[in-house]
């Protein structure tokens, strides 16, 4: 287990935020060198965008549980990802006592409590993995995610791949991308958080134009700033910043346009209950959602053209 922190503290110093050094020290810890899936979470420190939402100890290791399972491996009519990625969720609140950015660091940037969250992420991650999420989901909520899963996928729907989907070729896609966001359904693991379609947006902003920090010293600086109300996340205090900053523009666009950047919200449906997902179904949700996912592709590419191109493909084995 020390390793695990170890490392992460490492990462942590020379990168600076959450969702980037997870994913790098799960990278690394699994014998993968790829770069790619480190500028595709690179937007989402800050809880998704800047927001104050999921930490992105929830979700660099979703992404990495996509990338090994994509949506393959049916357990009781739901993929394997959301079995496991919901055994990772328990253990991350049952450690950090809120899976929520802005309650984990405060109004005052309780760096201890961030960085005690970062370091011991990706441990809870190989906890996760080894239990492959047996008994992660009770009957009552399985039934419904899986009521619902069958609908998206009789549908051919999937909030983060239709984004995907539609940005390509202007953000190129792959089979490996697409497996990674694969537990980025209804608002994270079916839990009505975040949107995933626009997590999905904010994730393909990072793959077009993402560059990674590697300096202890500018990270030291964006630290000495946080604690003394300078303006620690200005774009050119660490490369990150940017697209976190440009996924913050994105959520003040979508909830401009939809009331809130939380899916239950905007949907009004409570996935985890069969009888919310029945009416859900009988409304053409999907077909809301599907008009969501549309308007988010829409929006991040008129971004990618203010903001300027990066390309960056990845390879399509994942």
């Amino acid at each position: 287990m020390v390793g695990f922190r170890t490392r992460s503290l490492r990462h942590l110093l020379k990168m600076g935020h959450c969702a980037p050094t997870v994913m790098k020290t799960i990278l690394e810890l699994s014998g993968c060198q790829e770069e790619w899936p480190v500028k595709a979470v690179g937007g989402l420190p800050g809880g998704i965008g800047d927001t104050g939402f999921e930490c992105g100890g929830i979700t660099s290791p979703l992404f990495f549980f996509g990338l090994r399972y994509g949506l393959r491996d049916l357990r009781d009519g739901l993929p394997l990802v959301f079995h496991v990625g919901h055994d990772h969720f328990r253990q991350f609140v049952d450690r950090n006592k809120t899976p929520l950015c802005r309650e984990i660091r405060g109004d005052n940037y309780r760096l201890t409590r961030c960085i005690r969250a970062v370091c011991c992420a990706p441990e809870i991650a190989a906890s996760a993995l080894d239990r492959a999420g047996v008994g992660a989901i009770d009957g009552g909520r399985l039934e419904a995610y899986a009521l619902l899963y069958s609908h998206m996928a009789a549908g051919g729907f999937h909030c983060s791949h239709h984004v995907l989907d539609r940005l390509s070729p202007v953000i190129p896609s792959s089979p490996g991308l697409l497996d990674a966001t694969s537990g980025y359904l209804g608002g994270t693991l079916l839990k009505g958080m975040t949107c995933s379609a626009y997590a999905a947006g904010v994730m393909a902003l990072g793959m077009r134009m993402c560059e990674i920090e590697d300096s202890l010293a500018r990270v030291l600086r964006m630290i000495v700033l946080m604690k003394t109300g300078g303006n620690a996340f200005a774009d050119p205090i660490n490369k990150f910043n940017r697209i976190m900053n440009l996924g913050k523009g994105l959520a003040g666009w979508f909830a401009g346009e939809f009331g809130s950047t939380q899916c239950r919200a905007v949907t009004g449906c409570d996935f985890s209950s069969r009888d919310s997902v029945r009416r859900y179904i009988a409304t053409d949700g999907l077909a809301r959602c599907r008009d969501i996912a549309d308007k988010v592709a829409d929006e991040v590419r008129h971004l990618s053209r203010m903001a300027g191109p990066r390309g960056f493909e990845p390879r399509s084995d994942g």
